[in-house]
């Protein structure tokens, strides 16, 4: 299984109420769309793919993989102003603890100049032995 595809299923699995969609390798462009013109109104999930190299090498031949993954978070404009970002995003960082995903960094949060969403970045990855 692609490590995106684990990483959706991890996340919808974990029923986080205040992530709406949840995307893997890119968000259709119709959703975009939409999506501006409703006012940015939901808290989008995009995962993308960031390595997928060989690794343990050994007679001329590797046994594993390093997989790696940047889990982005676009946060919709009307979250209640008692939401906690960083709490919730704790949460989801330790639910893909439990499932061997080891949290290599976390962004800034920032605010997109054209949106006016706050969007952060998680960088994850594993070893996957083959």
């Amino acid at each position: 299984m692609r490590a995106v595809i684990e990483i959706k299923q991890i996340i919808t699995d974990g029923a986080f109420s205040w992530i709406d969609n949840i995307y893997s390798d890119a968000i259709p462009e119709n959703v975009l769309t939409d999506e501006d013109n409703a006012g940015n109104v939901v808290t989008d999930c995009l995962i993308t793919e960031t390595d997928n190299s060989p690794t343990t090498w050994g007679n001329n031949t590797f046994t594993e993989i390093n997989e790696g993954v940047e889990i982005r978070l676009f946060y919709s404009l009307n979250l209640p102003s008692t939401f906690d970002m960083g709490a919730s995003e704790i949460a989801l960082m330790k639910l893909l603890l439990a499932n061997n995903w080891q949290i290599n960094r976390t962004d800034a949060h920032y605010q997109d100049p054209d949106t006016g969403q706050t969007i952060s970045s998680i960088y994850v990855s594993k070893l996957q032995t083959i």
